[in-house]
């Protein structure tokens, strides 16, 4: 059974119901705040209802030292939000409200129905229950500022809603159907603060290599995908692969991408090298492939590169080694085992830029993170304003630890605007 609602103005007002939203809005007012959640759309957690392929990978079973990894240079930001409240404080807090969750091999969290709404009922009910009010269809164009220049509430198209407190989680650009339209980097940049530059990240990639669109919908599997820029590979991850119309994606792609997309923004020549011999050396492999081809005798060469790898790809790697039509695999040159083997061991795709922000996953920038305290989520430069989710400078790679940081975000931002309430 819902409370009644409060009467009169709100003690904090949380712009956004994403994740880190509705988070915030229920920790405050279960710690005691009258709250009102303010939503431009029709519904809540819209874009929540599409993580994970709409399964919802809400975390990762990662400790403590990997969480903070998964978030690369600006990981330490975090340490106080994921130790207020861990994966595991997040897990408990879905099973304690009848959502069970299930632990996959990889790490990867998910409600065991394997459905977002699950997730996204048990928060709406979280915030029921702990007075929150919400108002719908209402864009926030503004913060409203005290004479002392503290956060007072938030100008909106039907006039001002005052408050002691403001918390913004209006996420980032991606998905802007869902209401992630960067709304909350203009409310940040109006109260002073830096935005360091939006991009796409866990982004697929785009490529405008002939052979593309001969290989869409062609998945190379736990491969080594590696990131080469200026001809220095800088990372690489395992995983797979799949060629699109466009480029190419895949888990390790989006995981790879923000070194990608850095990299092109610098004018530097970027590249995907892709390993389909595991652990093996151009030179290694070269060996093995000789003992091979002399075993295969009178077959042809296409003959065997088909019968090793996936028929369009073998085609590619044929044009690629500019072997002879009809070339029987005794008669391999040297040369052209060099060329097959290099192939086979690091196959570059050449990437010319990532696709637009609005289909990343998350969004890479925000608001910079010397201007927040990380112990509390608040702006250093606006008394009583706070920021949370994908609001501020972090990002992750996949694997739940995004969904985690927007949680954990709006739990301290939450605890310490309630306190000051």
């Amino acid at each position: 059974m819902a409370t009644k609602k409060y009467c009169g103005a709100p003690d904090i007002i949380v712009v956004g119901g994403g994740p880190a939203g509705m988070m915030a809005a229920g920790r405050a007012a279960e710690q005691g705040a009258k709250v009102l959640l303010v939503e431009k759309t029709y519904r809540l957690g819209s874009k929540l209802l599409i993580t994970g392929g709409g399964r919802c990978n809400i975390t990762n079973t990662a400790g403590p030292k990997e969480f903070i990894g998964a978030f690369g240079k600006n990981g330490s930001f975090l340490y106080r939000a994921f130790n207020a409240f861990s994966n595991n404080d997040l897990i408990e807090f879905f099973n304690s409200r009848g959502v069970e969750m299930r632990k996959d091999p990889d790490g990867k969290v998910f409600p065991a129905s394997d459905c977002a709404e699950s997730v996204l009922a048990a928060l709406r009910a979280y915030i029921e229950h702990s007075n929150v009010r919400i108002l719908h269809n209402t864009a926030v164009t503004g913060i409203v500022r005290s004479s002392g220049g503290a956060a007072a509430g938030v100008q909106t198209g039907s006039g001002v809603l005052s408050a002691g407190k403001v918390i913004v989680a209006t996420g980032g650009m991606s998905y802007p159907r869902t209401g992630s339209s960067g709304d909350g980097y203009t409310l940040a940049q109006q109260c002073g603060h830096s935005i360091v530059p939006l991009r796409p990240g866990l982004s697929a990639l785009e490529s405008d290599d002939e052979f593309v669109g001969q290989l869409q919908g062609l998945t190379l599997k736990d491969i080594t995908i590696a990131a080469v820029v200026d001809g220095k590979t800088l990372v690489s991850r395992k995983g797979d692969l799949l060629f699109t119309h466009f480029g190419v994606s895949g888990p390790a792609v989006l995981v790879l991408s923000g070194v990608i997309v850095d990299a092109l923004a610098t004018g530097a020549k970027a590249e995907l090298s892709l390993g389909l011999q595991q652990s093996c050396s151009p030179r290694e492999f070269e060996g093995y492939l000789q003992k091979q081809l002399e075993a295969c005798g009178a077959k042809l060469v296409a003959r065997y590169l088909k019968e090793s790898m996936p028929e369009s790809f073998a085609a590619v790697i044929e044009r690629r080694c500019a072997l002879k039509e009809g070339l029987k695999c005794s008669m391999v040159s040297r040369a052209e085992r060099q060329r097959i083997a290099a192939q086979l061991t690091g196959f570059k795709v050449r990437i010319t830029r990532p696709r637009p922000i609005e289909e990343a996953t998350i969004t890479r920038g925000g608001v910079a993170l010397d201007e927040l305290d990380p112990l509390t989520m608040e702006s250093r430069l606006v008394r009583g304003l706070y920021f949370c989710g994908e609001m501020i400078d972090v990002d992750g790679i996949t694997g739940g630890y995004n969904l985690q940081e927007a949680f954990s975000t709006g739990y301290i931002a939450a605890d310490a605007a309630a306190l000051k309430a």
